[in-house]
């Protein structure tokens, strides 16, 4: 016969394992509840996915199971009911964000249930805790997998990485203001995981899971307080205060890691003196990933990463736990103050970042559809009778402040897809087709409320911008305008006839005997009516055409050398203008742009040059 044993001490537990699970169930539908209210904050489609999300985890977790018992022969009902599999799929929902799609969360489940659990042999012989698993994958290969339809803005943490984890002052003031002050941040009144935004509520369902010894205290306890103390340091240090210790607290699911996942009694350590050690180490973790790495949060890879050390601390620790207690004490005190001391190092090499950028605007703010919106660069990809598409640049590709560059964001043109009534020039329907600005901020723009402003607006409509998407909102503003523009991406500055008199601009044309013409032309700062050119410092030349004309039309206009007002000519050299003279005729008229009405009439002359030669 052999014999199993395991290193003292062995105590004995009131509950048996099925009331400590019973009572961490009840807790974690307590949160999920408060998880359930913040979606419907957001709108009944929200309420609707977390829901979809919870069912879908739970139902993968007890079908996996299921089949994984029927494979090895053993009663369904009764390996089910003693494996707790909907433990680990209530986990993984409360930690994914309510937009995420459900096949995701289905994977994700199999995965934590499969291959993290059930392969290891079932409940209790687990190495790594299943639902950190199952959210790591979500991470690296379903980072994408959110919802077109529901969309969030960022979350405290995204928020705070994108300056460097530290801010400090008035820009500390702002950040928190930005979710409702310390209130709201320990509240949960934000965006975030389902079940991880409201500290205080963890925190009273942990107090109570560790009053009924659902759970050990000293782990939680441990954990928080090492992450508080060390950023205390750091936030004192760099004249944040202890506002930002409640705030490394209070953000990131370090609660929700602290009670529900490093407490998890198969993967953390057997000894208390252990378990201590054991969540010191994560909270160091949890803070080197905060500051070093490139994610914005650490509290998941923490756990996974502790649980490596697990066996280790076990050997270290085991034997005779009241022989040793004295030095197990010192041990346990050692263990909580170098951790301490390490989050406080490792925080003195942060700089706190020179301003913050509100993720809020002004209740109420609105912006004009016919404003200047020329940083956004709107150019039109294709034109089907009324329907524009039409790309612009996002906050990501202007980056006024230098943030995308460290927010680790991958960018690319917001796309709109744009119809529109010729006969009133309002919009009919208005699209958001390609989402390439920043996720977490702009993607809120993506939504009905937002983008149902544009039906029925005209040039001289206002739109209300997002709350935190400042510039994808007016990303979509400048794709309006241009299509309420016709797709002429200029500020139109009334028409010239070609067949007017030109002569002020002097044209000399080279005929290269192909069809093509090499013209040169007076702009304005050689015509100079007003004498104004000659105190603006700028240095003037002869604009330079590369013009084809076939059958008396123009096939193309080039504008090959620029000579003219740096600032206002060079307008004149956009793309979509030079190409609004395509087949023009001595006949026609042509536009000229708000600005540069002189250059634009160079252009016009340099055509009319090339057009007068061809006939």
């Amino acid at each position: 016969m052999e014999f199993k044993y395991s290193a003292a001490p062995h105590l004995r537990q009131k509950l048996s394992t099925t009331a400590i699970m019973m009572h961490l169930t009840i807790g974690l539908l307590i949160v999920y509840a408060f998880g359930l209210f913040n979606a419907y904050r957001l709108g009944m489609d929200y309420l609707v996915n977390a829901i979809v999300l919870m069912v879908t985890s739970i139902v993968v977790a007890m079908v996996t199971e299921a089949l994984w018992a029927l494979a090895h022969k053993e009663n369904v009902i009764k390996y089910i009911s003693h494996s707790f599999g909907w433990v680990t799929a209530i986990i993984l929902t409360l930690m994914v964000p309510v937009n995420l799609e459900p096949y995701a969360i289905g994977v994700a489940t199999f995965i934590a249930i499969f291959f993290a659990k059930l392969v290891f042999g079932g409940f209790g012989q687990n190495v790594f805790n299943p639902a950190a698993v199952g959210r790591a994958i979500i991470f690296a290969s379903f980072a994408g997998s959110i919802s077109a339809d529901l969309v969030t803005t960022a979350t405290p943490t995204t928020t705070i990485a994108s300056s460097g984890w530290m801010l400090a002052g008035e820009n500390l003031t702002a950040f928190l203001g930005d979710f409702g002050g310390l209130g709201g941040l320990l509240l949960g009144t934000y965006n975030g995981a389902i079940g991880e935004t409201s500290t205080l509520l963890i925190l009273v369902v942990g107090i109570y899971l560790a009053w009924r010894e659902v759970i050990d205290w000293r782990v939680p306890v441990t954990y928080l307080g090492v992450i508080f103390l060390g950023s205390l340091i750091v936030g004192l240090s760099h004249g944040a205060g202890i506002e930002y210790a409640i705030f490394s607290v209070a953000t990131g699911g370090a609660a929700f890691g602290a009670v529900f996942m490093l407490t998890d009694p198969v993967t953390n350590p057997n000894t208390r003196t252990g378990r201590i050690v054991f969540a010191a180490l994560a909270a160091i973790f949890t803070m080197l990933i905060r500051y070093m790495a490139n994610l914005p949060e650490g509290v998941l890879y923490s756990i996974l990463l502790a649980n490596i050390f697990t066996p280790v601390i076990d050997k270290i620790f085991d034997g005779k736990q009241v022989l040793f207690e004295k030095k197990l004490v010192y041990a346990s005190i050692g263990s909580v103050l170098v951790s301490v001391l390490a989050v406080g190092l490792m925080g003195l090499s942060l700089t706190p970042a020179e301003s913050y950028r509100s993720i809020n605007v002004p209740s109420g703010t609105t912006m004009a559809i016919d404003g200047d919106y020329g940083d956004y660069r709107a150019e039109l990809v294709e034109q089907d009778g009324n329907t524009y598409t039409i790309s612009v640049r996002g906050f990501g590709l202007i980056d006024p402040d230098g943030i995308a560059s460290s927010s680790g964001h991958t960018y690319d043109r917001n796309v709109f897809t744009i119809t529109v009534d010729p006969n009133t020039n309002t919009i009919t329907d208005f699209e958001f087709t390609t989402f390439g600005d920043t996720v977490g901020f702009g993607d809120e723009c993506m939504e009905d409320n937002f983008l149902g402003q544009f039906i029925d607006a005209g040039l001289d409509s206002e739109v209300n911008c997002v709350s935190g998407a400042t510039y994808t909102s007016e990303s979509a503003i400048a794709a309006a305008k241009l299509a309420l523009n016709g797709g002429v991406a200029y500020d139109k500055g009334g028409e010239i006839a070609l067949s007017d008199d030109l002569s002020t601009y002097r044209a000399e044309l080279t005929d290269n005997g192909d069809g093509s013409y090499h013209v040169t032309v007076r702009g304005f700062g050689l015509v100079d009516p007003d004498g104004i050119a000659s105190s603006s410092g700028h240095t003037y030349a002869r604009n330079e055409f590369d013009i084809t004309i076939s059958d008396g039309a123009v096939v193309s206009v080039d504008f090959s050398t620029f000579g003219d007002t740096v600032g206002f000519g060079d307008k004149c050299q956009d793309e979509a203008y030079l190409e609004s003279y395509v087949g023009k005729t001595l006949n026609d008229s042509a536009d000229l742009i708000s600005g540069a009405t002189y250059t634009s009439e160079s252009v016009a002359a340099a055509v009319q040059a090339a057009l007068s030669a061809a006939e």
